[in-house]
């Protein structure tokens, strides 16, 4: 994935979010000749909210069939195909540039405007023109959402949390701000607020799969397992090719180690739809390497890294770091440096002056990494501020990532012990086991020892 693909996914990927409750759109404010059309637009924006991302993408097709001059369905059409056929992608906004903007609603001329700003990279530019038609149309929930996505991405966790609020005082049934204030506050450690917004998601869209994943990943955090369990067996009853929750279920096996149930998991989505072989692949390369890292199988972990789980095919942040850990543990120093070096040269390629999800998990990627090998290298002072630096830039944003920096405080509480600091060690694994305690109870089972340290 590019930069340029990434950041134009992030930014417009809040049309596929913010779609909003299509009750409060009117017919009017889709440009179309075709009422078949509109129809089939109408549906994919009310796929796009659940996040059924497939059937969203056959509506737009079907809409551009029945009109091949609706604007802003090629607009979303040409986000779908971004990835996997980014020529078609292009042609579709060529043809768009040409529209006649007099016969497009406000709205539209926003998206199309924003879709061609965000392309070209000019992101202050999209910033003002976002800012623009906001003074103009200050209560227009679809508009504010994108801002209020877009804040949240960037980590303006104070903005965003304002303006999901702002947007359920102006549309009380826009469920995706139910969504969006639950990861804010578990981001933030508030998880009592953020079990409130996800049950609220859930009272509000019950027949929806990613109410229930959402609050699933929040239970899995909090050491929940059979609560996280039933919760994405609801989202799968909800919508049997639900992937997500196929993945999350996985985790949960692989929590408990149990390592069949995880491969079972991965065979039950690949009955589905939902699942490519290439994401099967994927996933279950996710699990081998994290089965040979509970069992502390370093070799095999490089053999499988040299093999049919290449970390860079992947490009899954938990593989890298197995196989940095692996390569530590092995005393193998350059593969370890060369692994920390190639991530640091995508943070630096990365803008600084523009926050993202990409760098924003890059940066404790590194520190993590850092801090293990300089701790098991001896200095194990130096590792504790690396440790402690990765601990700074992680937050709870959700199951994986919430794990990683459990686990990396566990590293941290052992690199403390190691160097005699007994006292800050204890009271680490104690907020650990705060949040999670089965995470801890694992970690004492296994002598104390955390990430191969």
């Amino acid at each position: 994935m590019t930069r340029k693909s990434l950041l134009v996914l992030i930014a417009v990927a809040a049309v596929v979010a913010g779609a909003g409750i299509l009750a409060l759109l009117q017919s009017s404010e889709w440009t179309t000749n075709s009422k078949e059309a509109l129809a089939e637009f109408e549906a994919a924006m009310e796929a796009s909210q659940k996040l059924y991302h497939q059937e969203a993408r056959s509506h737009l097709e079907r809409a551009l069939e029945l009109d091949p001059d609706f604007i802003v369905a090629k607009v979303r059409m040409a986000d779908f195909c971004r990835y996997e056929d980014e020529d078609h992608a292009v042609q579709l906004m060529t043809e768009a540039a040409t529209a006649d903007l007099s016969r497009l609603t406000a709205r539209e001329r926003f998206m199309l405007q924003r879709a061609q700003l965000l392309t070209d990279l000019q992101f202050e530019e999209a910033q003002s023109q976002m800012a623009a038609y906001l003074e103009r149309y200050p209560d227009d929930p679809y508009v504010l959402h994108i801002k209020a996505l877009g804040t949240w991405q960037q980590g303006e966790l104070i903005e965003a949390e304002r303006l999901n609020k702002r947007l359920l005082e102006i549309s009380p049934n826009w469920v995706i701000a139910y969504n969006q204030l639950g990861y804010i506050t578990m981001m933030q450690g508030r998880f009592a607020e953020a079990e409130e917004y996800f049950t609220s998601y859930r009272f509000i869209a019950p027949d929806q799969a990613n109410p229930h994943d959402s609050l699933g990943e929040l239970f899995i955090v909090l050491g929940r397992y059979d609560e996280a369990r039933e919760s994405f067996e609801q989202a799968l009853i909800q919508k049997p090719d639900f992937v997500a929750a196929f993945e999350h279920l996985a985790m949960v096996d692989a929590l408990r180690e149990d390592w069949d149930g995880a491969a079972l998991e991965i065979e039950r989505a690949m009955q589905t739809e939902g699942m490519s072989d290439e994401m099967a692949n994927r996933f279950r390369c996710a699990v081998d390497y994290w089965h040979l890292a509970t069992d502390r199988e370093w070799a095999e972990i490089i053999k499988l890294a040299e093999g049919d789980c290449p970390p860079e095919k992947l490009s899954d942040i938990g593989v890298t770091i197995h196989v940095h850990h692996a390569a530590c543990r092995l005393e193998e120093w350059d593969t370890a440096l060369e692994i920390e070096t190639k991530v640091k040269e995508l943070i630096e390629k990365s803008d600084a002056k523009k926050k993202s999800d990409f760098r924003e998990l890059l940066l404790p990627m590194a520190h993590h990494m850092t801090g293990v090998r300089l701790s098991l290298q001896g200095d194990l002072e130096a590792g504790i501020r690396e440790l402690e630096l990765a601990d700074e830039h992680l937050t709870y944003m959700n199951a994986g990532i919430g794990l990683l920096k459990l686990s990396n405080r566990l590293a941290w509480a052992t690199v403390l012990r190691k160097a005699g600091h007994e006292a800050e060690s204890h009271a680490l694994i104690g907020k650990v086991r705060t949040v999670n305690p089965e995470i801890v109870q694992r970690y004492e089972e296994r002598g104390m020892m955390a990430d191969g340290m």
